[in-house]
């Protein structure tokens, strides 16, 4: 059998994808990126399972730093973080263009992949914002609190940082129902890891009237001002689909 297209199949990390990048950009035949999570199998395709190498992420990063920019790193990851389908294969092509053309391949507005790559860079970037203010806590232990959220996009390595600087002398959770992870905080370090829905109920369930939470509620009846009511521009700045994890809602 001959195979037409090579399957580059990695474990869904960052650095697992700029490996992948290392072989797929120098594949002289057609190829295609995706993550275990995604991957379907075909009679018309070779399978590379990628195993994740910090030298070879590290040369691909350093490269892109180096020949490039880091605004070019940081449409990648973004795009990365979007998770939206063939996320993988819009990246080499974009770091293709990059390679062949520049970093002003970027001014290119009427090119499919650049159209993409700003698209999704301005969605992630404008969600990750927004949830800067969209997140409320409950204490769950002294000086410990716990948040629960369902952005679109994979948020969380975006935001810890503002979080970890403006609760740098508390404990904190914030836990992404959607996939299941959490940037834990011990007020010396955090990581993000994995956290089920499950364990997510526990705090729920024993802190449901917290003091904090009616302290909140009380704040913000005490703002909100009838007569300058606007519906219409409150669902604009918080549209609907995040009123589930607001307390004031």
């Amino acid at each position: 059998m001959v195979f037409i297209l090579i399957d580059y199949v990695y474990d869904g990390t960052f650095e697992g994808l700029l490996t992948a990048i290392f072989y797929a950009y120098s594949s002289k035949v057609s190829c295609n990126i995706v993550s275990y999570k995604n991957y379907t199998p075909s009679l018309l395709t070779e399978v590379n399972e990628i195993n994740t190498d910090k030298n070879l992420f590290n040369r691909v990063y350093n490269s892109i730093l180096k020949r490039l920019d880091y605004v070019v790193l940081k449409n990648i990851y973004y795009l990365y973080l979007s998770e939206i389908k063939n996320s993988e294969n819009i990246i080499l092509s974009y770091l293709n263009l990059c390679y062949k053309y520049g970093t002003t391949i970027n001014l290119a507005k009427n090119n499919d992949t650049i159209i993409l790559i700003d698209k999704y860079y301005r969605k992630v970037s404008l969600e990750a914002h927004k949830f800067t203010g969209f997140v409320r806590f409950k204490e769950i232990a002294p000086l410990s609190f716990y948040a629960s959220i369902e952005p679109d996009y994979n948020i969380l390595p975006i935001i810890s940082n503002h979080f970890v600087k403006r609760f740098s002398d508390q404990n904190f959770i914030i836990h992404d129902l959607k996939r299941e992870s959490a940037i834990i905080y011990n007020k010396e370090t955090f990581i993000i890891a994995n956290l089920s829905k499950k364990e997510a109920l526990n705090f729920n369930k024993n802190n449901s009237d917290s003091f904090f939470e009616e302290l909140w509620k009380t704040f913000y009846k005490s703002v909100n001002i009838e007569e300058r009511k606007n519906l219409k521009l409150r669902n604009q700045y918080m549209p609907k689909k995040y009123w589930k994890h607001l307390t004031e809602i």
